[in-house]
């Protein structure tokens, strides 16, 4: 691209998996002379990363495409993600959207936009549409250098599904399951640490499913990735209660940088509607799976996912749900309500869920959550914890930075701590928050 720079505004909607393929997608734009501008200032081309997990991602997705439509006239708009590479169609019929490139031509989105711009097509010329089946496609890294607007950094290590569970429409959005090379992972993870990031999150669809073309798992990945001079803290994303193995659990409890904290997806503690969920696994199995770590460290963070009104969910099931979360140490939930994914075997189900009832059980289960997590959170005052700075502001408790078993604490310290990490001694907790004073000499 020649004469004056172009300005882009990227704006992700959805996963950790999103955000790190979002900055993929800017660093290639910039290596094309684009400058990254906020999504909310005017800018030449918007890129939405979108997300069809659930209905109201759909709509998120929507939304934004049609602000950044309304923020400059004239630019180029991009959809881009898993509802671009599901539904292209719905999105290409949009008139704010002038580009539609699904996550099977991601890769290439940089060049499709200059492209896009060189032929000066107006916004009255048909929009394009790039997508390509994933059946049959290579792992894409992706590989970024920096993680712009956060202090940890994800690394993409796996991508796609073959769970095929019976409400999910990621396996048509991600594809089948495939890992990145165990070497480029270490490669990657370098990169970062050597830019100034000291925690790396590990990110994908199925990360406990990870096993490159030589067939190591994720195990080994995390005690090779913690021989890694510079990084501190090493985080999993979400693991799935099938891979959280025996050997699994023992690499975080035993792997001095792993990260004490999990996040197993529950979605129900009802084994008739795991059974029709085909999640593969009964309420027993779960407990079995977590508690190999909670139990030898009851410090642990433990978060879930968990679906309400799923086809054919009654009263009791619910109740076993609700039971299920209170026998187990969770330290905060992620709440859903089962939203009909077109072309999954639940959207054809007898027994839907009235959405007054799905609302009524999500809000019982965000209440629980809430104390659970209140619970653990004063469980911690007058414990020293390590917390990694990653905000600053003004007034009082104005830094902000989260533990290794996912608490963000509130403190007040000089600012130039940020991207450092410190010691904190908890003294309060309360429903909204955590606070705590700095240990003097601490930080490092």
């Amino acid at each position: 691209m020649t004469g004056k720079s172009r300005t882009v505004g990227l704006m992700t909607v959805g996963c950790k998996l999103n955000q790190y393929e979002t900055e993929g997608v800017a660093e290639r734009l910039e290596e094309h002379g684009f400058v990254v501008v906020p999504f909310d200032t005017p800018a030449d081309v918007y890129v939405v990363n979108t997300c069809t997990v659930t209905g109201r991602s759909d709509y998120r997705s929507r939304q934004m495409l049609r602000r950044a439509a309304r923020k400059c006239g004239g630019a180029l708009v991009v959809a881009t993600g898993c509802y671009a590479q599901r539904d292209p169609d719905v999105l290409a019929a949009m008139p704010e959207v002038n580009l539609v490139v699904g996550n099977s031509s991601k890769r290439d989105l940089a060049t499709l936009v200059v492209e896009r711009l060189q032929s000066n097509a107006g916004d009255s010329s048909e929009t394009r549409v790039e997508v390509r089946s994933l059946r049959d496609e290579a792992f894409e890294a992706f590989d970024i250098s920096r993680f712009r607007g956060y202090t940890r950094a994800f690394i993409k290590i796996q991508d796609g599904c073959d769970q095929r569970c019976t409400y999910c429409a990621v396996p048509d959005a991600r594809g089948p399951a495939r890992s990145r090379h165990f070497d480029d992972v270490l490669e990657q993870a370098s990169t970062l640490v050597t830019n100034g990031y000291r925690e790396l999150v590990l990110t994908g669809v199925h990360i406990g499913a990870f096993e490159d073309p030589d067939g190591r798992r994720l195990p080994e990945l995390v005690r090779a990735l913690a021989e890694i001079d510079g990084l501190v803290r090493l985080r999993l994303g979400s693991v799935e209660p099938k891979e959280l193995t025996q050997e699994l659990a023992a690499t975080v409890l035993q792997t001095e940088k792993v990260c004490n904290h999990l996040h197993v997806p529950l979605e129900s503690g009802s084994d008739a509607v795991l059974a029709r969920m085909r999640r593969g696994y009964t309420r027993a199995r779960y407990a079995e799976a977590v508690r190999r770590v909670t139990d030898a460290d009851p410090l642990c963070g433990l978060g879930t996912d968990v679906m309400v009104g799923f086809p054919g969910e009654t009263e009791e099931d619910f109740a076993d749900t609700v039971s299920t979360i209170e026998s187990l140490p969770y330290t905060y939930l992620h709440v859903f309500a089962y939203s009909p994914r077109s072309g999954t075997p639940a959207a054809e189900m007898d027994g839907q869920v009235p959405p007054a009832e799905s609302k009524r059980r999500s809000l019982h289960l965000r209440e629980l959550g809430s104390r659970l997590s209140l619970r653990f959170r004063r469980g911690l005052v007058g414990k020293s914890l390590d917390i990694l700075v990653e905000e600053r502001g003004d007034g009082e408790h104005s830094l902000t930075g989260l533990t290794s078993n996912y608490v963000r604490v509130r403190s007040e310290g000089d600012p130039s701590m940020q991207n450092r990490f410190v010691g904190v001694t908890v003294r309060g907790a309360d429903e909204t928050s955590t606070w705590g004073d700095i240990d003097p000499g601490s930080a490092r």
